[in-house]
């Protein structure tokens, strides 16, 4: 068995999974959001020293669960990429256990964690595999050809999809993390009603990447021209629910319409971008072959606008769609488990007194593409 840890941001998590066939026996995580939402984002500071109190107290869950530690194998823990001071939180546990049991440590990078939550309880990754990986901190498209082999095809130069919605929900005096709240005003806005007309962002760049920059830009130009004004008649007889998560200043009545108005507009537009690189990425050749395994992962994956819209290019380009479950999408020690397998049979053990954190990735299992796509 191997026990993993991560703690790469806000979210405090272990688990426990079985080496031979891949199967989850513990997970456990506690998230920090309600703290955070207080400030609109996550504070460093706070987010390490809740660490050191939530991965004690996991920790004696899964002493608890287990009886002892003695049929643990190795220890896997997030060392890259992610916020230093969370990180560092992390790996002075793994230290910590992987000295005192006598046990191999094993560093696990967070992103090619997310690749591994498609497979939570699978014993056969697959391989090759196209991957959206869409987060509060990144988004990229990669390409995983083997354990050992993953493959930055395309990035954000700018803002991530993720941390778009948490900005444009700050804009709007929403509570914090945005994305679901931005979902939740969206899915009220009427279909067959009219969205603003936000700019689709590198529309007329040849090559792939994302940026999110122009778009927050556009959508806070959005906000300031409706401020203190009515919507267009259309949605003044809109009924609306104002999401528990939300802090909004705005009343609930045509000031909510406003919300649902926006939210609805901006993300559209920011998943009509998204699928807009997908498509290209599609119809350029990979090596001569088309792309028959396509997946979403990460934190910002579980909106479901997004994933229907991600079905849909997937059906149209004869891809099958592979989807991490909801409860494993966000941060969790599950899937830097069942990445932890892949390195455990690797042998890719780490010298205790040398592993160390880095806010940026540095493995050389993740590397840039040399093409230009």
């Amino acid at each position: 068995m191997i026990l993993s840890i991560e703690s790469s941001c806000d979210d405090s998590s272990l688990a426990i999974t079985e080496i031979t066939n891949a199967k989850l026996l513990f997970h456990q995580k506690i998230s920090q959001d309600n703290i955070h939402s207080r400030y609109g984002g996550v504070v460093p500071e706070i987010a390490s020293r809740l660490h050191t109190q939530s991965l004690p107290t996991i920790l004696k869950q899964a002493k608890e669960f287990l009886g002892d530690f003695s049929k643990l194998k190795a220890i896997a823990v997030t060392t890259e990429p992610g916020l230093s001071v969370s990180l560092i939180e992390g790996l002075m546990m793994a230290k910590m256990l992987a000295l005192s049991l006598q046990i191999p440590l094993l560093s696990i990078n967070h992103l090619i964690g997310h690749f591994y939550s498609l497979f939570i309880n699978q014993q056969q990754a697959i391989f090759p595999m196209s991957v959206l990986l869409v987060s509060g901190g990144h988004t990229q498209i990669l390409r995983a050809h083997d354990p050992a082999h993953f493959e930055i095809i395309a990035q954000s130069s700018d803002d991530s999809f993720g941390e778009s919605f948490d900005k444009v929900a700050k804009m709007l005096g929403l509570g914090y993390p945005g994305g679901p709240i931005i979902e939740s005003y969206a899915k009220q806005y009427p279909k067959h009603l009219t969205l603003a007309p936000l700019p689709l962002p590198l529309k007329n760049k040849q090559s792939l990447g994302f940026s999110f920059s122009g778009l927050k830009n556009a959508t806070r130009l959005l906000i300031e021209s409706l401020e203190n004004k009515h919507i267009s008649h259309h949605i003044d007889s809109i009924q609306t629910t104002i999401p528990k998560k939300s802090n909004s200043t705005y009343t609930e009545s045509k000031n909510a319409q406003k919300l649902q108005f926006v939210c609805a507009s901006f993300q559209q537009a920011a998943i009509a971008h998204i699928c807009n690189q997908i498509e290209r990425y599609f119809k350029q050749s990979v090596s001569g072959k088309r792309v028959l395994d396509f997946a979403i992962v990460g934190g910002a994956s579980s909106n479901l606008a997004l994933r229907s819209a991600i079905e849909t290019l997937c059906h149209t380009f004869g891809a099958r769609l592979h989807l991490a479950p909801l409860e494993f999408c966000t941060d969790n020690a599950a899937m830097i488990g069942r990445a932890g397998i892949a390195e455990y049979q690797a042998r890719h053990f780490m010298d205790i007194e040398r592993l160390d954190i880095s806010p940026r990735s540095t493995t050389k299992l993740l590397y840039q593409a040399n093409t230009i796509y």
